[in-house]
């Protein structure tokens, strides 16, 4: 299944200045991020806006990035990645400056608190779409997968790190200071990010006499002709709705009781967390022959450990379920994007990958909604088992398809444009298509 193992992790990426800096940036964003909805919780629930208003405010921050992600995807690509996620980063901290002052000084409604969440949503959209355009600009060929797992595992451990020290912060201190800590890390990311240089800024000169809505209507061109691209993105959506959504909204009740549920049930997000950690090592060290078919079987850990709940498996038996679903999706996520770098043209890269994030969204936002009322009706046991049975039945049909047994996307392409930590800017403005 695997062409060997790299002689070791690839942090001699890190000596790449460019490569360096763009982690720095991203690391410095996802703790600052995955600090907040503790202290949005927190500062709602100390304004008085209850249980019902803290829902209202976390489910602010995730609906308008249905919208405005391919809005995102298409000015990333116009603009240039680079510009865009430095002015989403800065509007990110402007925004929570603003909320951290009219905190300290005169409080904020409910009201106030859904419009600071959605407009922190509305910038975040500008913003992931280009950074997974931008990182073929600074690393490709052979060495993509490796450095996506290398910033997937930044990824896991700010996610890891950021609700810990948010909460040992809000304990000490007012959540409105871990607010202004999140401002702190968006202005980090920015002054990484401007120290970036690529060798082309063609992203921003492709289809520049287009307008708007071409650009849209290229970019889902793009995206619909890859039938890898689009089959294997609902293969994993339908996983999100179908499995991951109930066993998100039903786990807490077959874990515990009333008075050790939750923080049992906490132990077992944080083997999640931990899982995610190992994907990213497999991710480094591992190199598939055949990536999209070896992502087919990374939804088998989130399928198991939904058979575990179901039979009301020990909590430390759970503890590896939920471990096995962590590892199985980070890895997910980076054969998927590698596969995506390699195959789009790059003056596409962030609208294609904006329907990623769209469909990502929805099928969760659509997986919470369900599994509650579905289960008072046919039981959730029942429903966790159908979770069970679609990842096998759905992994059956898509290993049938042609596309998905296939080599690596983008290997026809030659693997001349791999690039090293030691290259210079100019090696890869010889080697880099824009």
């Amino acid at each position: 299944m695997t062409d060997g193992l790299a002689a070791r992790l690839p942090l001699d990426l890190l000596r790449e200045p460019n490569l360096r800096r763009l982690f720095c940036a991203q690391a410095a964003s996802v703790l600052g991020s995955s600090m907040m909805p503790i202290a949005l919780s927190f500062a709602v629930l100390e304004h008085g806006g209850g249980a019902s208003g803290v829902g209202l405010v976390l489910g602010a921050q995730t609906a308008p990035l249905i919208v405005f992600l391919l809005a995102g995807g298409v000015l990333a690509d116009r603009w240039g990645r680079r510009v865009t996620m430095i002015g989403s980063d800065l509007a990110r901290a402007a925004i929570e400056i603003a909320v951290v002052v009219i905190l300290l000084t005169v409080g904020m409604p409910l009201g106030g608190f859904v419009v600071f969440a959605a407009a922190l949503s509305v910038a975040a959209a500008f913003f992931h779409p280009a950074f997974h355009g931008f990182v073929p600009e600074v690393v490709s060929g052979k060495r993509l997968q490796e450095a996506n797992a290398l910033g997937s595992t930044f990824n896991s451990i700010g996610s890891l790190l950021g609700p810990a020290v948010a909460g040992a912060l809000v304990a000490w201190t007012d959540p409105a200071w871990v607010i202004a800590i999140d401002a702190a890390t968006f202005l980090a990311s920015a002054l990484f990010l401007a120290g970036v240089r690529t060798s082309s800024s063609a992203a921003r000169s492709s289809g520049e006499d287009e307008s708007f809505f071409q650009q849209l209507h290229n970019g889902w061109r793009e995206f619909s002709s890859r039938t890898w691209l689009w089959s294997l993105l609902a293969y994993t959506s339908l996983a999100s709705t179908f499995v991951l959504g109930p066993v998100m909204v039903l786990g807490i009740a077959f874990v515990g009781g009333k008075e050790n549920g939750a923080a049992q049930w906490g132990t077992v997000m944080a083997a999640q967390g931990v899982g995610s950690l190992l994907g990213g090592f497999a991710g480094m060290r591992v190199r598939f022959r055949r990536p999209l078919l070896a992502s087919v079987f990374c939804t088998f850990g989130l399928g198991a450990f939904a058979g575990l709940l179901a039979v009301r498996a020990p909590v430390y038996v759970l503890v590896l379920g939920s471990l096995l679903s962590g590892a199985g999706f980070a890895l997910l996520h980076i054969l998927w994007t590698s596969s995506l770098q390699a195959d789009v043209p790059p003056d596409a890269m962030s609208r294609v990958s904006a329907y990623d994030g769209v469909a990502t969204v929805l099928s969760m936002t659509v997986g919470y909604w369900w599994a509650a009322p579905t289960a008072d009706r046919v039981g959730a046991t029942s429903l966790l088992w159908f979770g069970v049975v679609w990842t096998v039945v759905s992994a059956a049909a898509m290993v049938t398809l042609p596309q998905i047994r296939r080599s690596a996307p983008g290997t026809d392409k030659g693997e001349a444009d791999a690039v090293t930590p030691e290259a210079t800017l100019e090696a890869r403005e010889a080697s880099t298509t824009h």
